[in-house]
């Protein structure tokens, strides 16, 4: 469903006729209205007998929202409106079933295997959409200058409905034995109190940040390359799949990394990783540089994805991961709306010409720094590493006298460190 239809959506609201802003927002401002919408989620969950029915009936939902955007693709209009509408309930209704799905599959995974688990699956996830993704996109670039280009984006929207209600027969097939609805509902109110104080407030805090911070830049990447650039369907096809590559490749490796070292070590890890990426735009616009730019994106957000999960399973009890769920998912779309309204201000300001596009990526870079800070405790670590590093070779290298004069340093960094693992909770 994603590789043929979500994907392609700010391409088909340019094909219709749709300004570059209002394509990019397509893919951003709706998640407003799903967050919002998704609210009342905690206290229906409450009052279902199963979190599999709730799961299947939010899949239908959403596959529902795809039959307005065939018609407007079959009669070719041009209409923001509808388009808007139609990508609110998507959303609305994906994120109401990750309400129920998230505490549903906190009882099926153990936690023992939870990381490596969910890091085979999103690689499946991937492989999955990558199909979908060359596919939609081959088939784009063959009826790209002929008047069938709308019914070609009509069939994928329709295989992405019928994809969508095959998830959910399968998710109805599943078996009853741990299938209950939460025993208690959770109140929002009853979240910030419970976090305060804790290492998953700074965590959840960066995530929404860093959300908040790529939505600058993030949903105008697709009318960068088609509208400014002008690289086609084939070449949008190959950029998009580029990054889905690189994340299959990684998320095995990301999923044992996380089993070892922790979620919090592999997303300070990406959050220096993903701050730079908007830049890279800048140094140059050659088709083999953007594939370069997508591999590093892949790998980084890929381990920012799988941690993202893992942290929204961190909950004492089904009641706590639904309302954390929801909450998170408000926040973000919030975050994600309001971040993509200053990047569409800006590209307005500035005309919507290659220097506007440049400006955005450039304050989405800074975004994304400014919201690593909120990770600054591993930022302090990982900023005293090269002097580690350097005092112990200094130590080896020079007369034995004076590694009687470094030594000592050396030794109180490590003590240092040490002493701060010890206080942590979170590193135990």
């Amino acid at each position: 469903m994603a590789g043929v239809a979500e994907v392609y959506l700010p391409a088909f609201a340019l094909s219709i006729g749709l300004s570059p802003v209002s394509a990019g927002l397509v893919a951003s401002v709706p998640l407003l209205a799903g967050g919002l919408l998704q609210l009342l989620a905690p206290r229906a969950i409450a009052r279902v007998t199963s979190l599999r029915r709730w799961v299947a009936a939010s899949m239908v939902v959403q596959a529902v929202a795809f039959v307005p955007l065939i018609v407007v693709a079959l009669l070719g209009i041009s209409s923001t409106p509808i388009v808007f509408a139609a990508a609110s309930v998507y959303w609305a209704a994906g994120m109401a079933a990750s309400a129920a799905w998230n505490p549903w599959m906190a009882r099926i995974i153990p936690a023992r295997i939870r990381s490596k688990f969910f890091g085979r699956r999103q690689g499946l996830v991937q492989a999955t959409m990558l199909a979908g993704l060359v596919g939609a996109g081959g088939a784009l670039h063959l009826f790209a200058r002929t008047p069938h280009i709308h019914y070609v984006y009509a069939s994928m929207f329709g295989l992405a409905l019928i994809a969508r209600l095959w998830c959910a027969v399968m998710v109805a097939r599943q078996g009853p034995g741990i299938a209950l609805a939460p025993r208690r509902r959770m109140r929002l109110r009853s979240i910030p109190p419970k976090l305060r104080g804790t290492s998953r407030a700074s965590l959840l805090g960066y995530l929404i940040a860093a959300l908040a911070a790529a939505s600058i830049s993030g949903p105008f990447i697709t009318p960068y390359l088609l509208d400014q650039l002008q690289i086609g369907y084939a070449g949008y096809s190959v950029f998009t799949a580029t990054v889905v590559i690189a994340k299959i490749a990684s998320l095995p490796a990301l999923g044992r990394v996380i089993q070892r070292r922790g979620v919090r070590h592999v997303m300070t890890i990406c959050a220096l990783a993903i701050a730079p990426i908007p830049l890279l735009y800048v140094i140059s616009d050659a088709f083999a540089w953007l594939i370069v730019i997508q591999v590093l994106a892949g790998v980084a957000w890929g381990g920012f994805e799988l941690g993202l999960l893992m942290a929204l399973f961190d909950g004492d009890d089904d009641a706590e991961r639904t309302t954390m769920q929801v909450a998170f998912s408000a926040l973000q779309a919030i975050g994600t709306a309001g971040a993509s309204l200053v990047g569409g201000v800006l590209l307005g300001a500035f005309g919507s010409d290659h220097a506007a596009y440049l400006w955005v990526f450039g304050v989405s870079a800074v975004a994304r720094l400014a919201a690593a800070v909120l990770l600054v405790r591993e930022l302090r670590v990982i900023a005293r590493i090269p002097v580690v590093m350097v005092a112990r070779a200094w130590t080896l290298a020079i007369r034995p006298w004076g590694g009687t004069i470094v030594r000592p340093i050396v030794e109180g960094l490590g003590r240092l460190r040490r002493d701060r693992d010890d206080d942590d909770p979170s590193r135990k």
